[in-house]
């Protein structure tokens, strides 16, 4: 494998990413717009399994509408073909490696989900410690650019152990997060909806900033304006009786208990 010097500094920034002293959320999303560029990848996810609920809630992406997060949710991760078949492979995988295209293209997942998005190629990075999937990286490139590379995978495995590592250390730290972190993102938009009576932006935007996110980062992810991010973020503590961020994961956690 060859890296010329400024993708070695991406990869060791990366690593260095992965090293720092933040929550599980926020490196997430960090991790997610630099990786998907190392990658050269034109979209990433990032999904956290909830085994009591037998899904996955995703927790942090990089040019994913929200729309596109809440039916993979909702719907098409419960008619995904591939995603079993790279979870058991434990190390990184394309989707090549494990589905013809004449089978992914035939399949609702795809025609219905990923094609909406231009999305044709794939490949997973998961986080286990033991038998647990501590999480997992799923990265995409359009229809129209080249699959994976055996040197893409290779720079995969060499930060598959450090990511691993750093979902394993900031797991036991996430152990002490308010209740609502238990929640997968479906339940969570439900609470904030209902008891909470905010208005779809206003969950979409208190969900990414539950996540660790910016306002400039949310006003990303959105595709709306920061001063927008702000309107709604203002109305959405109004609304859950808050001051400001410090005390909006403690006033979910009291909308869980109260529900």
């Amino acid at each position: 494998m060859y890296l010329n010097t400024e993708q070695s500094k991406r990869l060791a920034d990366l690593c260095a990413v992965m090293a720092s002293d933040v929550s599980k959320a926020q490196l997430l999303q960090t991790l997610a717009q630099p990786l998907a560029q190392f990658m050269q990848a034109d979209h990433l996810v990032s999904r956290q399994w909830n085994a009591q609920a037998n899904r996955y809630a995703i927790c942090a992406s990089y040019n994913v509408k929200p729309s596109r997060i809440r039916a993979y949710e909702e719907h098409f991760q419960f008619c995904d073909p591939i995603t079993p078949r790279l979870r058991a492979m434990r190390t990184p995988a394309r989707v090549s490696d494990v589905c013809s295209a004449q089978e992914l293209e035939d399949s609702e997942f795809y025609n219905d989900h990923l094609r909406q998005d231009g999305i044709h190629w794939g490949v997973n990075l998961y986080a286990y410690r033991g038998d647990a999937c501590l999480g997992d990286l799923v990265i995409y490139r359009a229809r129209g650019r080249k699959d994976f590379s055996s040197q893409d995978m290779a720079c995969l495995n060499i930060l598959a152990p450090v990511f691993t590592a750093a979902l394993s250390r900031l797991g036991t730290v996430d152990s002490t997060k308010p209740a609502w972190m238990g929640h997968d993102a479906t339940a969570l938009r439900q609470l904030l909806r209902g008891p909470g009576q905010l208005s779809q932006r206003e969950t979409e935007v208190v969900l990414h900033c539950l996540n660790g996110c910016s306002d400039k980062d949310i006003a990303r992810q959105l595709c709306i304006g920061f001063t927008t991010v702000r309107y709604h973020l203002g109305h959405a503590f109004e609304k859950l009786g808050v001051q400001g961020r410090n005390k909006l994961a403690a006033r979910i956690g009291q909308l869980f208990l109260q529900a």
